[in-house]
């Protein structure tokens, strides 16, 4: 089993069968809900026992065992309506695929995540972090990491540097939520990672972003996500967070001005 493990710190116990079981459970759940809710005011928590988005098909670590963004967004990609192209009198008509983004705004790239659609030009993933220069995984997240074959260009990095503040993030966020607009997505996967959170103990190397609750950081983030994406629907999946006096407010803070931006 380690010899797919990426790290030596993400263990494999008795439990954690049945507890990915739940996991796998409660993200059908969602999609279900996606698919049902109208879409307009579509956005949909997702809380698992263990985040995902370092996990990649052959590979598990930094404390995640199933890529929880990619399954929902293969998933909606199922449940979105099916278009075709125009037929010709010498060619049978070719399903397009559904487009589906995924906006990854844990700490730590999103490298499983980039990894499994790398080839893929139907989902776009877009990844703000911190640098892979300064902050785990190391190897991947860089900005020239932009796909290849028919998927390049259908993955976006936007790596930070340590100790950015909601200043520098934001810029970041506005790209991000700009590329999925283009993208034409017709779903959101949010991986939702409240390590940003400053002082969230996860931070090595001394490094660390500087979002706080106080200064309503999170409540910006979250309205700028719901006001990009007012008509289609939104999953929003819990990776990464640390600092638990806080994550619930940022939490709270994120999911309440998004639903307030979709719907206002």
């Amino acid at each position: 089993v380690g010899y797919y493990c990426t790290d030596t710190c993400t263990p494999i116990f008795q439990e954690l069968r049945e507890e990915l079981q739940w996991d796998a459970a409660v993200m059908q759940a969602a999609v279900t809900a996606a698919a049902t809710v109208p879409q307009s005011s579509s956005v949909i928590y997702a809380l698992a026992t263990h985040p995902g988005h370092h996990a990649a098909y052959d590979s598990f670590g930094g404390y995640c065992y199933l890529n929880h963004a990619a399954f929902c967004a293969r998933a909606l990609q199922q449940q979105l309506p099916t278009m075709t192209t125009t037929t010709t009198p010498h060619h049978a008509p070719a399903t397009i695929l559904k487009k589906v983004a995924v906006l990854d705004i844990d700490y730590h790239c999103g490298n499983g995540t980039a990894s499994i659609f790398y080839h893929d030009p139907s989902v776009l993933v877009v990844s703000i972090h911190c640098h892979p220069d300064w902050e785990y995984p190391f190897h991947s997240g860089f900005e020239d990491d932009t796909g290849t074959g028919e998927g390049e260009g259908a993955t976006l990095h936007l790596p930070l540097l340590p100790g950015a503040k909601w200043k520098e993030y934001n810029v970041a966020l506005e790209r991000a939520m700009k590329a999925i607009r283009a993208f034409g997505a017709q779903a959101l996967v949010v991986s939702l990672g409240l390590d940003t959170l400053h002082r969230d103990p996860c931070a090595i190397r001394g490094a660390g972003f500087g979002l706080t609750t106080e200064s309503g950081d999170f409540h910006e983030l979250g309205q700028q996500i719901g006001s990009y994406c007012p008509k289609i629907p939104i999953i929003v999946i819990q990776e990464g967070g640390y600092k638990m006096d806080e994550v619930p407010q940022a939490a709270t803070d994120v999911l309440l001005a998004c639903v307030s931006s979709k719907t206002s």
